[in-house]
């Protein structure tokens, strides 16, 4: 093989790498805009069956199974028994096998916060699914305005800016909405901010840990300022009676 021929072949396989490289790089923020359509188109239809005062049935929406995953996402397992933690892994992942193609998401209402132009449905789960398209109340805690803490998990969306991304902004004294599908807006106001590992973690998320009505919001927190895997950010606030 002559000098051309092998210039011309490395030429090439130069190009087919760079075209490749420039494919994947580009994989997670087309999905961010899918997943950005579908939450906003979502948000759209909540706020008009909220306006319509169309609470006498559920607010849902159908998202689909596969395709608009989220870089990273998974969940966090909690406990000292390995056993049981495996054994709780593999029946997540197994049922998650066995859904349908399109899953079916209940709206809990809308969470909006002025000083970070953030609105956005809140779910009534937590699963990996349901974040993709909005935010999610955790299992173990209480729908906002109850007795008790309702914590509410975000991802923090680099590629667009959106979900939780902008919690960071969010300051004690600041104030936060969440407006249930019956119409009825409530009011609350951040005490305290906290960055905790994932071994406090549980201590500030679930809903017992506090006979007031307080509202926990969480999202991702490592790779700010340094820190590492399983830090979590959260955003403590106490209800208004201005509501």
């Amino acid at each position: 093989m002559d000098k051309k021929k092998t210039n011309t072949i490395l030429i090439i396989i130069s190009i087919v790498l760079l075209v490749a490289g420039i494919v994947l790089l580009s994989i997670e923020p087309i999905k961010s805009l899918k997943r950005e359509k579908i939450t906003n188109d979502a948000l759209s239809v909540v706020q008009s069956d909220i306006e319509l005062s169309l609470n006498a049935s559920e607010i849902t929406i159908i998202v689909p199974r596969d395709g608009n995953e989220v870089a990273g996402e998974s969940y966090d397992y909690y406990g000292e028994d390995e056993e049981a933690i495996l054994a709780m892994q593999q029946e997540i992942e197994e049922n998650e096998k066995n859904l349908p193609e399109n899953i079916t998401l209940t709206c809990a209402g809308i969470l909006r916060i002025d000083d970070i132009e953030l609105e956005l449905p809140v779910w009534t789960e937590s699963t990996r699914i349901a974040l993709r398209y909005g935010l999610g109340i955790y299992d173990d805690t209480y729908l906002p305005g109850n007795v008790g803490n309702s914590t509410i998990l975000g991802h923090r969306n680099q590629h667009t800016n959106t979900m939780f991304y902008r919690l960071k902004e969010v300051e004690t004294g600041d104030t936060v909405y969440f407006t249930g599908t019956d119409g009825h807006e409530l009011l609350f106001i951040v005490d305290e901010i906290k960055i905790v590992s994932s071994e406090e973690l549980m201590q500030y998320i679930n809903g017992d840990i506090t006979d007031t009505v307080q509202l926990t919001l969480v999202t991702c927190a490592n790779g700010e300022r340094g820190y590492g895997e399983g830090y979590r950010r959260l955003v403590i606030c106490h209800m208004s009676q201005e509501d």
